[in-house]
């Protein structure tokens, strides 16, 4: 006997002992569902292809090696079904870091290139991952190993698009998106971490028109305290805001139409201050009027509740940054090209130059950041891909409150249902390169949109071969979201789709429970 133990020298011939004599191997006829056979599976939550085992991994995966092997060792037919993600915008973010170190930029490479750049790393180190979970002993089936960008996954995913387009429930359209100035890609609301963040509230003045003074004067006079005169004499309101740069966009002022303070003022409109322009003050419902002044600034295509507020009023949708983060030509041109920081501390010295600060405060909010590279994410109006999650939530929640789905603790269900209930549109597309194609094509010679899960040859519309596919990709957990049933051969309707699904046990994190599991339920 060995004076030192040597695990490698154990455990390594006894693990691909048991692999070889097809332990962790269930055929798909060997389960008769109609004869009653209930199989026990798991898929596992697939890691990122550019991971490495962390003790995260090592809980999870020791948590779903022990259920899968009592299941086995009672004799019933059991499967763990193993796999890796393609980590779009994480591993797109990895490729291009090596690029940065080698002077170059994705833009450098093109689409084509860059792709294969990322296949090439995918292929070197993707399965890295998959061998250290065989190094600590889990027992999955690693003959039916797959990956989301597959060919059978892919073809899934684009099955999957075109049933929902075609269904309603996937559209295109403009709205206010979470936007990363760094990655230059839009983000889900999951996507976009608040984090608690040390800022300012900025307290800013904006003249009365001057045929709407004594409107002014009427408001002040019933109490409006975020209405008076300036030194100079004229009247002017005071709204409030953590971010000073999008005063530059601006379109509209809003209070409460049952406000007695402010009901004077509906239709009034007043200067924005450095611009030039004049805005109305609106009413609408959505403005609390305990909050604050009772007045706020509406900045529609920087602002989901100004956005929304836009759409009631018919105030204008005025975009002035750039995607990188900028302040582009709508603004004036002593803040153009400015970064949206910068642009902030110019814009409080430009107001305090024309005496229209009236100070600010510290203020503790919380500031959305990507997930990925933690920069500071800006709401954007921008043109997505959406799918509507309502009426896909209604019977996610039925399931939850009939017992079909239970959740280890419990208390995971109440918030698994108060977020499937305030559900909001998932935007899908990503502005990346690496990730599935979205399956649409463009006709350049009549418009028209062809929504395909093969590649068309003409234009279903006017029989062209002007196509262009669209250039954007989809958030990655869209082809996540299929996990448990495109991994089993999914829209084929293979054996193992028939004999293991659905699944059994899902053992996951609770930081991912919207992200992915609230989505495949």
């Amino acid at each position: 006997m060995p004076k030192r133990l040597e695990p490698k020298a154990i455990e390594g011939p006894i693990y691909t002992a048991w692999e070889a004599d097809g332990h962790f191997h269930v055929p798909a006829d060997a389960v008769d569902r109609d004869a009653g056979d209930r199989p026990y599976v798991i898929v596992i939550p697939p890691p990122n292809v550019t991971a490495v085992l962390h003790m995260g991994h090592g809980l999870n995966n020791t948590i779903q090696d022990v259920l899968i092997r009592w299941q086995r060792m009672t004799g019933r037919p059991t499967l763990w079904v193993p796999g890796t993600d393609h980590a779009g915008i994480a591993t797109q973010n990895v490729v291009e870091r090596q690029l940065r170190a080698e002077g170059q930029t994705r833009d450098d490479l093109g689409r084509d290139a860059f792709v294969e750049r990322v296949w090439s790393f995918v292929d070197e180190t993707g399965g890295r991952i998959l061998d250290q979970l065989r190094a600590i002993g889990c027992s999955c089936d690693w003959t039916r190993t797959r990956f989301t960008l597959d060919d059978g996954l892919s073809r899934a995913v684009r099955t999957v698009f075109v049933e929902l387009y075609e269904r309603g429930l996937i559209y295109r359209g403009e709205y206010i998106i979470n936007w990363c100035p760094r990655c230059l890609t839009a983000l889900s609301n999951e996507e976009a971490e608040a984090e608690e963040t040390e800022g300012r509230l900025y307290h800013l003045r904006y003249p009365f028109a001057p045929e709407d003074a004594a409107r002014a004067e009427q408001a002040a006079a019933a109490g409006a305290g975020a209405v008076s005169r300036l030194e100079d004499g004229r009247w002017a309101l005071t709204v409030s805001t953590t971010r000073p740069e999008t005063m530059l966009g601006d379109t509209a002022v809003a209070v409460y139409p049952g406000d007695d303070r402010y009901r004077a003022l509906a239709g009034a409109r007043v200067e924005l201050p450095l611009t030039g322009r004049t805005i109305p003050v609106v009413a609408d419902e959505a403005v609390d009027p305990e909050f604050g002044t009772g007045m706020v600034k509406v900045t529609p295509a920087h602002d989901l509740n100004d956005f929304e507020i836009a759409q009631r009023t018919g105030a204008e949708l005025l975009d002035v940054m750039t995607p990188d983060g900028h302040m582009n030509e709508r603004v004036p041109e002593p803040f153009r090209g400015l970064d949206r920081f910068e642009a902030r501390t110019r814009v409080v010295e430009a107001l305090t130059a024309e005496g229209l600060f009236a100070g600010s405060e510290p203020h503790t909010h919380a500031v959305p950041h990507c997930y990925r590279c933690h920069t500071v994410v800006e709401p954007r109006l921008s043109e997505q891909w959406f799918v509507r999650m309502k009426p896909l939530a209604e019977p996610a929640l039925a399931a939850s409150r009939d017992g079909t789905i239970t959740f280890t603790p419990e208390r995971w269900q109440k918030v698994y249902e108060h977020w499937m209930e305030n559900i909001r549109d998932w935007c899908i597309s990503r502005q990346l390169w690496w990730g599935h194609r979205i399956p649409v094509w463009y006709c350049d010679d009549c418009a028209g949109m062809t929504v395909a899960v093969d590649a068309p040859t003409a234009c279903e519309h006017c029989g062209s071969g002007a196509l262009r596919q669209d250039p954007d990709v989809l958030d990655t957990w869209f082809s996540s979201w299929l996990w448990p049933f495109s991994t089993l051969g999914w829209p084929e309707r293979t054996e193992d789709l028939r004999a293991f699904y659905p699944g059994s046990t899902l053992v996951t994190a609770p930081e991912i429970l919207f992200f992915w599991v609230a989505r495949m339920i």
